[in-house]
């Protein structure tokens, strides 16, 4: 999804999506994982081969973030500029991890959203090892972007279905498969693995249950 800079269920408010190849990625990750956080489940969710966090891939990274104009150099040390210090800090004081899947003009689209105290990263891959990264308002409720994208999904006359998994920092998962019948019939199971479709629903009652799984305690997640 890289080079669809219109395919983004998030907000305009940091300056939209910025393409970050797979090793300025890294640096970030590796970035975030030197202020004591665990980044490797994030490395899992981004589909990161075995090997690619080395010192020359970071190196790389670095080389390019620098040639940029996304990080400088002070003498040896690498100084992250904004939209890198923001996406480092989103990650490091992340507490949910939330993807999102999904059909679009016949070609499968995700977004991984990594939800912290400072801020909400969107992370859509793409192509040719092509990240789209886009930093989100954490005070807009997670339910936000993720309601962008099955409207997006499903803005079409064709049948579509989208899944959407969220994980808590203590590790509890939930998620949901909502489908929308090219007669436009709603169906929501809560069973990612098998889903059924149940009986049809309203667009209200997907909307609905979104909010309840998005939620912890009543309020939005990342607020």
């Amino acid at each position: 999804m890289a080079d669809e800079r219109a395919d983004r269920p998030g907000g305009d408010a940091a300056g939209g999506p910025v393409v970050l190849t797979f090793a300025e990625l890294e640096f970030v990750l590796r970035s975030a994982g030197e202020r004591g956080v665990d980044v490797d489940g994030v490395r899992r969710r981004l589909n990161f081969q075995p090997g690619v966090s080395t010192d020359i891939v970071v190196a790389a990274g670095v080389a390019s973030l620098v040639a940029r104009e996304l990080c400088r150099l002070e003498g040896s040390r690498v100084v992250p500029g904004e939209f890198v210090q923001c996406a480092i800090a989103a990650l490091s004081t992340r507490h949910t991890t939330t993807e999102a899947a999904g059909w679009l003009d016949e070609r499968p689209v995700v977004v991984h959203l990594f939800s912290g105290v400072t801020g909400r990263l969107a992370v859509y891959p793409g192509s040719y090892g092509l990240f789209s990264v886009e930093l989100i308002d954490a005070a807009e409720p997670l339910s936000g972007p993720v309601l962008r994208f099955l409207d997006l999904c499903t803005a079409g006359g064709a049948a579509a279905t989208v899944l959407v998994r969220t994980q808590a920092g203590d590790g509890a998962e939930a998620g949901v498969a909502v489908a929308r019948s090219a007669a436009g019939a709603w169906f929501m199971s809560d069973s990612l693995e098998r889903p059924d479709p149940g009986r049809p629903i309203g667009r209200a009652a997907v909307v609905a249950r979104l909010l309840d799984l998005l939620c912890c305690d009543g309020a939005p997640v990342g607020i």
